[in-house]
């Protein structure tokens, strides 16, 4: 006698069976997905960084494709690219524990073919989370990073010897702009620059400071600027561009207003967190603008306005479908404007003309940032 349980299994057991001798030869013979690697492709023209909490993404505004993903950590805002050396350098910051715990921070060096680390630089447990303007690559061997805690300092890095070199005290000035090679420039809080120079082995070799040219209380400057040809580009909060240059001394040049008497009068205001953008071989200056009361000056951009930087005239307002905070623009002789706004999302303008070429949806979780692939 069969019972119930000896019953369902035999009855299993005939399903089964027939299933099996019902389906097709060709799906019996299904060969498991194996796994397989890619590697980056030649970067062109206007391959661009989202910089995102979730990691750091690498796309073609010709294309609007993906290339590829950095890894980092939660805090690694900002890259740099050695074209030389065809690597990858991010700062980050890890916690024992993911958001607390002990804290170990390194410069993370990416072999650019593979998108995939292939080296970490330990250096103090300093670094700042800020974004673009907090790592650059000096020329030759050395990179510098930017530390906050809140005390003010620098780390040198040797990316040829793959060691960290020194930390320089940099108390009251903020960022890392590079000049000449071997040099960078600061941003500091008594309204002047700041240039330090490394001699052959990293260290600090010379310190000197511009003239005062700003006031804190007043209107102060932005911690962001764009390079130009010959130095750095920085705005005021109220709408001023000074524009510094580097070539055997630190000169500063008479600034200039984006806004007309009108506009003041309108309530236009610069904003954003990446609010300007510069492309020297076109010499096209792109400015986020919204409307808003004094302070508002990181609140996103509702217009964008596009200038002759040499004619110091405006050329086209751009009035956006949704805000805008950060903008930036490629490098190339032709170059491309990338509007970062909420989803994310990252609409592709061609820069001279203001015309709309495309938007990349989904362009990370976060979007926090944008970065240009070459300098």
């Amino acid at each position: 006698m069969i019972n119930s349980r000896t019953g369902l299994l035999l009855g299993q057991c005939l399903f089964a069976a027939m299933v099996l001798i019902a389906l097709p030869s060709s799906a019996r013979a299904l060969e498991p997905e194996l796994a397989s690697s890619a590697t980056a492709g030649v970067p062109g023209p206007h391959w661009f960084y989202v910089t995102d909490f979730s990691g750091i993404y690498i796309f073609d505004a010709d294309s609007g494709a993906m290339q590829g993903k950095l890894n980092g950590s939660s805090y690694s805002l900002s890259v740099a690219s050695d074209r030389a050396r065809n690597e990858i350098y991010v700062p980050a910051s890890f916690y024992t524990r993911r958001d607390y715990g002990e804290r170990s921070d390194f410069i993370v060096v990416n072999d650019f073919e593979n998108l995939a680390p292939v080296h970490e630089i330990k250096v103090p447990d300093k670094l700042a989370a800020i974004g673009p303007g907090n790592l650059g690559l000096l020329g030759g061997r050395f990179l510098a990073a930017y530390n906050l805690t809140p005390g003010m300092s620098v780390s040198i890095i040797d990316v040829q010897e793959r060691k960290f070199v020194t930390e320089i005290s940099t108390a009251g000035c903020a960022m890392v702009h590079p000049t000449v090679d071997g040099e960078f420039m600061q941003m500091c809080g008594d309204g002047t620059l700041q240039v330090i120079t490394l001699d052959e082995s990293g260290n600090e070799a010379e310190r000197r400071r511009s003239k005062r040219f700003f006031d804190i209380d007043e209107d102060p400057v932005m911690d962001y600027a764009v390079p130009s040809a010959d130095g750095w580009i920085l705005v005021s909060y109220e709408g001023l561009i000074y524009q510094a240059a580097f070539a055997g001394g630190i000169e500063i040049g008479k600034p200039w207003s984006l806004l007309t008497e009108e506009d003041v009068e309108d309530g236009w205001r610069i904003g954003g967190d990446q609010p300007l953008a510069y492309n020297s071989a076109t010499g096209v200056l792109a400015v986020l603008m919204h409307k808003g009361e004094k302070d508002t000056h990181k609140d996103p951009g509702t217009e964008l306005w596009v200038y002759d930087f040499a004619n110091r005239r405006r050329g086209y307002r751009l009035a956006l479908e949704a805000p805008v905070s950060a903008v930036e623009m490629t490098s190339a002789n032709e170059p491309l404007l990338l509007l970062l706004g909420e989803g994310p999302v990252v609409a592709v303008h061609n820069a001279t003309t203001g015309r709309h070429i495309r938007t990349i949806k989904e362009a990370g979780i976060s979007g926090w940032g944008l970065q240009r692939f070459w300098k």
